[in-house]
């Protein structure tokens, strides 16, 4: 079974506007929009689905992300033999949601599709999304979920502890952070990454980071990340619902950092 993360979603109060800022930022282009305000955009990898806040989609923010395998029958075959208590459930499919759900060893949902996301081929030139990161306790358990369910590899094991494992679909690098109980306990610095559980941020690639900050929107907030190797070219963003998101060169997730 091929299994790629290909799907993010963001509850917004102004999809219209999030979907100008990373046409404009990233170049991403617009796939379409629902009756209900929802717009999906992407890098020609990914599907960015910008959801038009209502209750039922809960607070604004990263709501999940997703992975488009190719194979239903084998995704059941490993739900029952590594997590026999859950299964797949039905989605509202289409552009915008996945054809199915599932839940992680947390209870967090993860949108499935076996169509795509809408989405042909594989990724296209950079800049495009290149990571995604959750916050979530347990996470040997939740790694070893979605390396036994999803076929994931584990990636970069030099940075793997407590606080962080990096799991990989050979394309997009998967962060599974520790909550802030167990970043504490590890004796690491609480940051805004453990300010929710769940999908917390992403990340783009791209040739050059300079020029990329030099051409973005006036008013957008960038901050060099200090507290990481190779600092220069390894920003955080945020853009205008005040989501954050990360900006590396290229191929520098490649390394889990």
């Amino acid at each position: 079974m091929q299994a790629t993360i290909r799907y993010l979603a963001i509850v917004s109060h102004d999809p219209e506007r999030l979907a100008r800022f990373y046409t404009s930022a990233f170049g991403m282009r617009e796939l379409g929009r629902s009756g209900a305000g929802d717009i999906s955009v992407t890098d020609g990898g990914y599907n960015l689905s910008l959801l038009a806040a209502r209750p039922e989609l809960g607070p604004p923010g990263p709501r999940q992300f997703g992975i488009a395998i190719d194979d239903r029958a084998a995704l059941e075959e490993r739900l029952q033999r590594f997590a026999p208590h859950l299964a797949l459930q039905p989605d509202e499919g289409g552009l915008h949601r996945g054809d199915y759900c599932v839940t992680d060893p947390n209870g967090f949902a993860i949108a499935v599709s076996t169509s795509g996301f809408g989405l042909n081929g594989g990724p296209n030139p950079l800049p495009a999304i290149r990571h995604a990161a959750m916050c979530e306790p347990r996470g040997d358990l939740v790694a070893d979920f979605y390396v036994n369910v999803f076929g994931l590899e584990k990636a970069s094991l030099g940075h793997w502890s407590a606080t962080g494992r990096f799991l990989s679909d050979g394309t997009t690098n998967l962060a599974v952070l520790g909550d802030a109980e167990e970043t504490l306990a590890a004796g690491k610095k609480v940051t805004i990454d453990h300010f929710k559980l769940g999908l917390t941020h992403f990340g783009f690639e791209t040739p050059h980071v300079g020029e990329l900050i030099e051409q973005l929107p006036a008013g957008t907030r960038t901050e060099q990340r200090l507290d990481r190797p190779d600092s220069r070219d390894y920003y955080r963003l945020w853009d205008p619902d005040g989501n954050h998101f990360d900006l590396r060169v290229a191929g520098a997730w490649g390394g889990g950092e």
